[in-house]
């Protein structure tokens, strides 16, 4: 293994680690709903079993979580029939709320997908994991998405949603790894 590797591996065992002491009880709440309508409707408003909103969603406005809500809602048949992550995200990347920007449709679609068990097969580049793929491969971006094999081999092993998540977290550290 290389020095580039090794650190890499080392940001892989952490991350593990910190998403074992802090699991992500927003996806597990919306996997373990009776139903796809409390699933979307969980998932959208971005609340957990304790009522407590995502980090992610702290700043936007409860309203405009209502009418995201509401929107998704309205498409449950629709988001019945999705048979892959990227057909999910498809429909509700579409949709237009005021205040809902590109990491809360995908943070949604991910607690979705939880309960539907779709997985992401490519990894999907919100501002901060654009970033941190910007920083990890040293080049520019334009696109949405990349897939695992664009990466080194070490991510290989790792689902596309943890990779975005270690991409997000980590966004930072990426940048210096070659040259620390």
């Amino acid at each position: 293994m290389n020095k580039l590797d090794i650190k890499i591996s080392n940001i892989i065992k952490h991350y593990k680690k910190l998403k074992v002491e802090n699991p992500d009880t927003w996806v597990e709440f919306c996997a373990e709903q009776k139903n796809l309508y409390l699933a979307i409707q969980y998932a959208a408003l971005a609340t957990n079993k304790l009522k407590k909103r995502n980090p992610h969603q702290y700043r936007l406005k409860q309203t405009d979580l209502q009418v995201f809500s509401e929107l998704l809602l309205s498409l449950e048949v629709d988001i019945a029939k999705a048979k892959t992550f990227d057909e999910l995200f498809l429909i509700i990347s579409k949709r237009s709320v005021k205040g809902i920007g590109e990491l809360t449709k995908y943070d949604t679609a991910i607690r979705i997908a939880a309960f539907l068990k779709l997985n992401p097969e490519k990894i999907y580049l919100h501002a901060g994991t654009k970033k941190g793929a910007i920083n990890l491969l040293n080049k520019r971006i334009t696109t949405k998405t990349i897939s695992k094999d664009e990466l080194p081999n070490i991510f290989q092993t790792l689902s596309c949603a943890e990779i975005e998540d270690i991409l997000c977290i980590y966004k930072d550290r990426l940048k210096s790894l070659d040259t620390a």
